[in-house]
């Protein structure tokens, strides 16, 4: 087995425990995971109480469907990762999909210091983002070298 597609295959099953790990996000800290998910949305833009009531369920309607894409998007990069290991377009999408894990994950970080609060689940779920993507970027580079 060459070097490129062992890392292609621990890329691919830390695909599956950043899929865990956002179940486990979405059900322990449900907060930080609607932070996580919050895009579009300024909760401190509310007028009455009856807004409010509606950001937060929109939020959670918003976190519910984010959380399922992943978990979804992630098992799929990963088992691709892990039986396709010749190709370079998994090692592309998943390239995407954890630069964007990276960037909300950095937003997430300054949104709960300026709360002076903490997520040891988002600090381990970033971790795993960064790793992920230099494991896949150093794999499309070798299998490039190759092929």
């Amino acid at each position: 087995m060459e070097f490129h597609e062992k890392l292609r295959i621990t890329a691919g099953i830390l695909c599956f425990i950043v899929a865990i790990l956002r179940i486990v996000l979405f059900f322990i800290e449900l907060g930080s995971a609607t932070i996580y998910s919050f895009l579009f949305i300024n909760p401190n833009e509310t007028v009455n109480i009856f807004e409010g009531l509606l950001i937060v369920i929109f939020a959670v309607i918003l976190t519910i469907l984010v959380t399922i894409f992943a978990v979804v998007s992630y098992v799929v990069l990963g088992i691709l990762q892990i039986t396709l290991r010749t190709s370079k377009t998994p090692s592309i999408f998943c390239n995407i999909l954890t630069g964007i894990g990276i960037l909300l994950s950095i937003r997430v970080f300054v949104l709960l210091a300026s709360l002076n609060e903490f997520s040891i689940l988002l600090t381990i779920l970033a971790i795993f983002y960064i790793t992920i993507f230099s494991l896949c970027i150093v794999s499309y580079v070798k299998l490039r070298k190759e092929g």
